[in-house]
């Protein structure tokens, strides 16, 4: 184990079982993507409450296990086919939090791994996210609410009766391990660059401080940390271009404009690193967002 300079004890991801899970579960879905609609990170108004996915940033989930297990149940039980064995409509029955575990690359599936999975997947139901039903020595049946947090029925947003902007992760966010790789600002980084990609007719991406707060809620240091990460790994880049006030003769000021590109996901994979500072861990002290 190592320690990080915040004091967080952090331990080593195991890659190989990961991407053995991922592949098999990619399999089991038929490679489909994973529709997420914008309400589960954007808001209409600062006076309405802060999108899910900034209230997950939050606490405990420093590395986003929150958030992608949000994403990990959209996946599995987005689909709009019934479960072959039970009939029932957006639910995950069978799957054990120590496989959950070994999907997310904890070393210790068997017992801490699956404790925080187990944790998470309370966050989420207490955000109105999923609906958790208890089996007595068999794992819970899940089921899929609402991305808004509302606690409503699940319904596709690709489908008939479904409503609201949406946008399609490919499966290779889970078979090319970036689901291991970014933190929990990254994922949602990534999330804001494809719904401006189709809300602009610009290629060139700018999030400015009002838009950032009215519509996202989160922090100044979480939109640069996550989007700061993509171009790190290559899933976006940046451009700075000079800013001249007015009433000032030269430019004083710089604005970073972000290009992103969604099927990037598909023709890159991160380099799997021992370094362990990227494992979805559930951190005990709060964050401020």
């Amino acid at each position: 184990c190592v320690t990080r300079d915040d004091d967080i004890q952090m331990t080593a991801i195991d890659y190989e079982t990961a991407n053995e899970y991922a592949l098999l579960l990619a399999k089991r879905q038929g490679r489909r993507t994973t529709a997420v609609r914008s309400a589960f990170f954007y808001r209409s108004d600062a006076s309405e409450p802060e999108p899910p996915a900034t209230g997950l940033l939050m606490n405990r989930s420093k590395d986003g296990l929150h958030i992608k297990l949000a994403l990990f149940y959209l996946w599995c039980a987005g689909s709009e086919s019934p479960d072959p064995h039970s009939g029932e409509l957006h639910a995950v029955r069978g799957y054990s939090d120590a496989d959950i575990a070994r999907f997310f690359g904890f070393t210790d599936p068997d017992t801490n791994g699956k404790r925080r999975i187990a944790n998470a997947r309370l966050r989420l139901r207490d955000r109105g996210l999923i609906g958790v039903t208890s089996r007595p020595g068999k794992s819970p049946i899940v089921r899929l609410q609402q991305e808004d947090g509302s606690g409503q029925h699940y319904i596709p947003p690709g489908s008939s009766e479904g409503g609201g902007k949406y946008y399609k992760l490919p499966i290779e966010f889970w078979t090319n391990l970036w689901h291991l790789t970014l933190s929990g600002p990254g994922v949602v980084a990534m999330l804001v660059l494809q719904h401006m990609n189709q809300t602009t007719n610009s290629h060139d991406l700018w999030v400015n401080p009002t838009m950032r707060t009215r519509h996202f809620g989160f922090s100044e240091e979480t939109w640069y940390r996550g989007v700061n990460e993509l171009c790190y790994y290559q899933l976006a880049s940046r451009t700075s271009k000079p800013i001249r006030q007015p009433f000032e003769d030269e430019a004083r000021r710089r604005r970073f404009t972000y290009q992103f590109d969604i099927n990037s996901l598909r023709s890159n994979k991160p380099a799997l690193s021992a370094d362990p500072h990227r494992i979805i861990m559930e951190d005990t002290g709060a964050e401020t967002i």
